[in-house]
C-alpha cells in the first residue's frame, strides 16, 4: 500500500521531469556591424539604437525581444530596422558618396532543461554594404511575426534599401 510520502514523491518527480524537458524560448537580435545608424523598432517601440557609428566598427550586440513579443501574443508583431547614412565621408567631403553597413541576425534560443542551446532563424540574417548618397535613409526593413503553434514565425517581410553600388 503506498503511503501519502510515496504519492508526495511520485508527483514531484513526475513534475520535476516536466520540467525538466520543458524548452525554454528567448527571441534575440544579433547586431554584428553598424555604419552609420541603426535603430530597431518593435511594435513601435525603440528596442535598439546603435547611436552614430563610423568607420564600420565589428561589434557583436544581443538585444533580446522576447519579453516585447510576448506583450501581445495574440497580436501581429512588426520588427522594424530602419539604417540610415549621415553626411560624413572619410575624407569629410560631403559630395561623395558615402559607405553604409548593416548587418544583423534575429533569432530564436531554446535552453532545455540540461542546459542545451539550440539557435535558430527567424529570418535570412541581413548583412549589407553598399555607397549611397549622404543625408538617406539606408535600409528600412520590416518584418511581420506572429504566434503560432506556440512559437514566433515571421509572416511576411518589406525590405527597402537606397544606394548606389
Amino acid at each position: 500500500m503506498w503511503s501519502w510520502i510515496d504519492h508526495f514523491y511520485l508527483a514531484a518527480s513526475f513534475i520535476f521531469q516536466i520540467n525538466f524537458i520543458k524548452m525554454k524560448q528567448e527571441y534575440w537580435i544579433n547586431v554584428k556591424h553598424v555604419d552609420n545608424r541603426l535603430v530597431i523598432f518593435l511594435n513601435g517601440e525603440i528596442v535598439w539604437d546603435s547611436g552614430i557609428v563610423h568607420g564600420d566598427p565589428s561589434m557583436d550586440r544581443y538585444i533580446e525581444i522576447t519579453q516585447n513579443l510576448n506583450a501581445h501574443p495574440e497580436h501581429m508583431s512588426e520588427l522594424i530596422f530602419e539604417g540610415f547614412n549621415d553626411s560624413y565621408t572619410e575624407n569629410g567631403n560631403e559630395s561623395e558618396f558615402n559607405p553604409w553597413h548593416f548587418n544583423y541576425r534575429v533569432f530564436k534560443r531554446e535552453l532545455n532543461g540540461t542546459n542545451e542551446v539550440k539557435e535558430c532563424d527567424l529570418l535570412k540574417p541581413y548583412n549589407e554594404k553598399h555607397l549611397s548618397n549622404p543625408n538617406i535613409k539606408a535600409i528600412e526593413n520590416s518584418y511581420q511575426i506572429v504566434l503560432k503553434n506556440n512559437e514566433y514565425k515571421v509572416v511576411s517581410n518589406s525590405l527597402s534599401q537606397n544606394f548606389y553600388q
